[in-house]
């Protein structure tokens, strides 16, 4: 007896599965045996089907049919139809993971939202092109969508890209489209999370719903349920899905997981017990007549796979399998909600340890290291992180060559680390042969709790933490470089000059240098004195620093005989960060004979970045440097913030939640040709150390 054979006569069983489970043997063969059904748990959101290069390559001839790439999508299809199992599509439509530039004039992020009748003629002709992609090449494999993922959020319509683009009907747009275009039996669902939830079981009820049902545009409800272990109560969640029910349409559970830390056996048994109890509360719905639930779906399948060890940040033991594909207490428990204990066998899966190994894995162009935290445990302290510990993004190449090595420092005031100072960077110093780190530092937003020496505590140990695995990471024996942006740039330059100051609470780190073998500063803050970014003070000491502090980090008076050598560019037209900072840092470097290159531009504002032809034609990635910075927000606005006052939190909740577009920053294109150039002069630079 397994899942699917036991829970055929109800509804199908699914997981969601990522590429790494879709090339490793001994996964696909347990998604085989236990599961009628799987979900993609990435790669077919909107943008892996978005064709950015070409998009970008001819945004007059894309502009209202967007170029797609399917080549992410395909392997799945492939290994579905293969395999005779049915396969959840997800998702058509979603705020998150659906990039900026397909909404705005020319593909182009740094101009303007393009007008509703453009984007709305791109949404039909996008979703146009992926089910007629899907129905055409791989019929029948896809029984179900998920057409419009999480529309309302905070007592409303989520206030998002699409309600600013488009409005707020863009979903009933979607829909349309969808029902247009879907192949006769496929059945369309709203998804959402937290369901349950009064306030927002009734508005999507009666505001997303009973309006597309009125159209008759949709067949189902998901019911995203990613559960805690004390939320939510099993009466509250019952009644939302007998609510959804009592509408008439199909019921998915289509996100299923139940996050729990604690792997000892007391808490598995309890994670156990939970999930029997929800599968009861799904057999009766669905015997009844109260939920015609005809799909549930778990948010993959091993517990080593699961999202909320990431999004948590602690790992988590949320699933039914773990390790080599073993079956934990909560599988039987679920089986024993189903079929009489008596029929349930012992799950032996005896799959050889070479089915564990990727097979026929794509090689990346190149090697991306995903949030490697430079802390070990117990090590990251500052009281405002709201979760999120410091990291390092790789880029590196997949030879086995050793190369130079970048750390990429983004700025934003000592508030967030800002992404087109982080990735794009990486990116054009990958392309110039380095391997390429991009540093998330401790950050505060809230500018709540002064951060104090915990950035140049975070940098000093990125630097160590490369040079300690630096033969994994490729940069053995090679130089170490680090390149930041404004306040990132005061970052860069206080291990500069304080590097012998920072010893590493580990001795295994301290034992490695955090001296870098050049710094590149660019339109740094740099000075605490007249010609500061006050702001970025204020972020990093608080309000009310002592002269003391003011003095170790106003860093023209900090540069010392040992200081590495510096370049440094800036332009005289930054509006924000005075370009007497540069000068300043300069005169020091000359006073001490420390080797320094400098550019000072003569037109250009602040937070110019690369200059690139990437950047020109607009960018909006690597958005993984603001993790900090968003988790402290929603931090904020569910009344968790550490010292935030009332009128701080009001502004935190309107700027980042108010609806608001960023103001345009359209980068003068004339620039390429002399701000443009500021990478190729840093390269020569680096050649010369």
């Amino acid at each position: 007896m397994n899942l699917k054979t036991a829970y055929e006569p109800y509804f199908k069983i699914g997981a969601a599965i990522n590429r790494w489970n879709l090339h490793t043997p001994a996964h696909m063969k347990l998604l085989l045996t236990q599961f009628s059904s799987f979900t993609c748990e990435n790669d077919m959101k909107p943008m892996y089907y978005l064709d950015k290069d070409e998009n970008k390559s001819d945004p007059a001839k894309y502009n209202l049919s967007p170029a797609l790439n399917f080549e992410a999508a395909r392997p799945y299809l492939e290994f579905a139809r293969a395999n005779g199992i049915e396969m959840r599509g997800h998702t058509l439509v979603w705020h998150n993971q659906t990039p900026k530039w397909f909404f705005c004039v020319d593909y182009n992020e740094s101009k303007a939202l393009a007008d509703r009748e453009t984007i709305l003629a791109r949404l039909e002709s996008y979703i146009k092109g992926v089910l007629e992609f899907v129905q055409t090449e791989y019929p029948g494999v896809i029984y179900a969508w998920d057409v419009v993922n999480e529309c309302v959020d905070d007592g409303g319509f989520r206030k998002s890209v699409w309600s600013s683009a488009v409005g707020e009907d863009f979903f009933i747009k979607a829909f349309e489209f969808a029902r247009k275009y879907a192949a006769p039996g496929v059945a369309l669902f709203y998804n959402d999370y937290e369901t349950s939830q009064d306030w927002k079981r009734d508005f999507i009820i009666e505001r997303v719903l009973k309006p597309l049902m009125e159209k008759g545009l949709v067949d189902g409800m998901g019911l995203q349920s990613h559960l805690l272990m004390d939320h939510p109560d099993y009466d509250i969640y019952r009644t939302a899905l007998e609510m959804y029910g009592e509408l008439g349409l199909q019921i998915h559970v289509t996100e299923l997981d139940i996050h729990n830390a604690d792997p000892s056996e007391s808490s598995m048994h309890d994670l156990a017990l939970r999930y029997r109890k929800f599968f009861e509360i799904y057999l009766d719905a669905k015997k009844s007549g109260k939920a015609n639930i005809t799909s549930v779906t778990f948010w993959n399948l091993l517990d080593e796979n699961s999202w909320l060890t990431g999004f948590r940040r602690e790992t988590s033991y949320p699933l039914l399998f773990r390790g080599k594909c073993e079956a934990k207490e909560a599988y039987y428990e679920v089986l024993k909600a189903a079929v009489p204990e008596e029929e349930i066998d012992r799950w032996d899966p005896g799959y050889p340890d070479s089915e564990y190994e990727l097979k026929d894995m794509p090689r990346p162009e190149k090697d991306i290291l995903y949030h490697r935290n430079i802390w070990e445990s117990g090590e990251y302290t500052y009281e405002a992180a709201y979760g999120f510990e410091p990291n390092v993004f790789g880029y590196l190449h997949t030879d086995d060559a050793d190369r130079d090595c970048m750390l990429v420092v983004p700025g934003g005031g000592y508030c967030m680390c800002v992404p087109h100072e982080g990735e794009l960077v990486a990116n054009e110093f990958y392309r110039r042969g380095m391997n390429v780190f991009v540093l998330s530092y401790t950050t505060d937003i809230t500018m709540s709790v002064p951060l104090g020496k915990q950035p140049l505590n975070d940098i000093s140990r990125a630097v160590r933490y490369i040079r300690k695995n630096a033969k994994d990471f490729r940069v053995n024996g090679k130089k170490l470089f680090i390149c930041g942006f404004s306040a990132g740039a005061h970052v860069c330059g206080s291990l500069a000059v304080h590097f012998d100051d920072i010893r590493d609470v580990n001795p295994e780190y301290d034992k490695f240098s955090n001296r870098p073998d050049g710094v590149i500063l660019s339109y740094p803050v740099i000075t605490t004195g007249e010609y500061t970014h006050i702001d970025s003070v204020h972020a990093l000491l608080g309000f009310e620093p002592t002269e003391e502090e003011l003095e170790y980090f106003s860093l023209e008076k900090q540069v010392k005989e040992n200081t590495p050598p510096c370049f440094i560019w800036q332009t005289l037209g930054d509006g924000l960060v005075p370009v007497e900072n540069s000068y300043l840092f300069a005169e020091a470097l000359r006073k001490k004979k420390i080797p320094y290159a400098q550019y000072v531009f003569p037109a250009g504002d602040h937070g110019l970045s690369v200059c690139n032809d990437e950047q020109f034609r607009g960018f909006s990635d690597g958005d993984y440097t603001m993790e900090q910075c968003m988790r402290a927000v929603h931090s904020v606005r569910e009344g968790k913030g550490v010292n935030v006052s009332e009128k701080r939190k009001e502004e935190l909740i309107d700027q980042f939640f108010g609806g608001h577009e960023m103001p345009l920053v359209e980068v003068d294109v004339s620039l390429k040709e002399d701000v443009g150039q500021w990478t190729q002069l840093a390269q020569a630079w680096m050649n010369r150390i």
